[in-house]
């Protein structure tokens, strides 16, 4: 790295562009749930790249008439506002073609002939950039990253052969973990179709979704550090970590300690329904919903419970699970949960055991549900395996991105790596 020239930001070749700072929007109207450009926000960027499990849109016309923050594709995006420094790359695997930035935000626009918008991207996730960002973020109620400050930032800029050699031996981890996250989706998409085809084949008897639970039980937040009587460590799962868990992932559950018969009470085992009751947005409602598998419970190093947020649905027999939490997903997805939900203070809970008592099934005869409960099970363990892996893939490129970023690891050396891990 001693050999590489180094850039501060200002000079660097590349543009940093503000998002639009939303002046233009005098009230909610502009954004829909859907339309013809995605409007980013901070929470569509993670630490991880783009997330697009909230969304909010605005029209052609509108996104005609807004001066700032259009993304081409090849832009990498920083967060410069809360939370500081997430980044995400807008390459051709981002489903959307069309996408804006709010203020919260900023593009690093590279030239391409002289700066490859993968070695950036990289870059900004190095620990050197994380430590500068580190110094250069200022406020604590809400940190902020002004662009004047980061063009004060460094990036070596080797040559070009050299950036695109990094930029590929990453970019193959990268792309057998989004490879991983494609095929685990096709395996839930096949899931739920095949869930969807059981009414299909079969004369069913009509129950109400009450009878077919047996227990619900809240969840228990705990202390964030062990004291008596709260000694028993946990991984919590939140309402925010349940789409990560309904495919191959394991979100970011805190640790948590909750009292010795509070575990007793709360440890999630294999069958167990999750269901988040507190929380939603405008146009999500409540009601996520994840199965706990022994497959996803051999992944963790501790004992797994859920927040006071969330409950934990235990049914009253095991053979059901399969069936409940696809018939709980397909009704969050049609927005069945919004008729059920209340609460005046901005947070919306969910009366979950209305919507139970209310909710009528059609339940396939038991040869059917034992053959669906057959390939379910082999599903959610392949979707395991497929965590497992791209775990294995994060944890290697992580490891080699600082090394690759200092200089100190050659492409040859991470190549093979690669190849090993791959």
């Amino acid at each position: 790295m001693n050999e590489w020239p180094v850039h501060s930001f200002g000079n660097a070749p590349l543009q940093m562009i503000d998002g639009d700072r939303g002046k233009n929007y005098p009230n909610g109207t502009d954004f829909a749930a859907d339309g013809y450009c995605l409007f980013l926000s901070a929470r569509n960027v993670t630490k991880s790249g783009f997330l697009f499990e909230e969304t909010t849109f605005v029209s052609a016309d509108k996104d005609a008439s807004l001066r700032a923050g259009k993304l081409l594709r090849g832009d990498v995006v920083l967060t410069t506002r809360g939370t500081v420094g997430n980044v995400a790359y807008f390459d051709e695997a981002v489903p959307f073609e069309n996408m804006r930035v709010n203020s919260g935000m900023l593009i690093l626009r590279p030239d391409p002939a002289r700066l490859d918008p993968r070695y950036l991207y990289y870059f900004l996730r190095s620990d050197s950039m994380a430590q500068q960002i580190e110094s250069l973020t200022s406020g604590s109620a809400q940190p902020q990253l002004p662009v004047r400050d980061l063009s004060n930032a460094t990036i070596p800029v080797p040559g070009m052969h050299e950036q695109h050699a990094i930029a590929e031996v990453l970019g193959a981890l990268d792309d057998k973990i989004a490879a991983n996250s494609k095929l685990t989706q096709t395996i839930d998409n096949y899931f739920m179709a095949r869930w969807s085809a059981l009414p299909a084949n079969d004369s069913l008897e009509q129950v109400k979704l009450t009878e077919l639970v047996g227990d619900v039980i809240g969840g228990d937040w705990g202390t964030s550090e062990s004291a008596a009587p709260s000694t028993e460590e946990v991984l919590c799962i939140r309402g925010a970590d349940i789409a990560d868990l309904q495919g191959s992932g394991l979100g970011s559950m805190p640790r948590r300690f909750i009292k010795p018969n509070s575990l007793r009470r709360r440890k999630l085992a294999h069958m167990d329904l999750v269901v988040e009751m507190s929380g939603g947005s405008p146009t999500q409602s409540t009601g996520r919903v994840v199965l706990i598998t022994n497959a996803m419970l051999k992944r963790l190093p501790l004992p797994l419970s859920s927040s006071n947020f969330c409950r934990i649905v235990r049914l009253s027999n095991h053979r059901n699970a399969f069936f409940v939490y696809a018939l709980l997903r397909e009704s969050w997805t049609r927005g069945e949960f919004f008729q059920f939900e209340n609460g005046s203070t901005g947070i919306k809970n969910l009366a979950f055991a209305d919507f139970c008592a209310t909710k009528e099934v059609r339940m396939p005869g038991l040869w059917r549900l034992q053959e669906f409960n057959r390939l379910a099970d082999g599903l959610f363990s392949q979707m395991q395996s497929l965590g497992e892996e791209s775990a294995r893939l994060m944890a290697t490129r992580d490891a080699l991105l600082p090394q690759l970023m200092s200089g100190k690891l050659r492409v040859k050396e991470a190549e093979a790596l690669v190849a090993a891990a791959v």
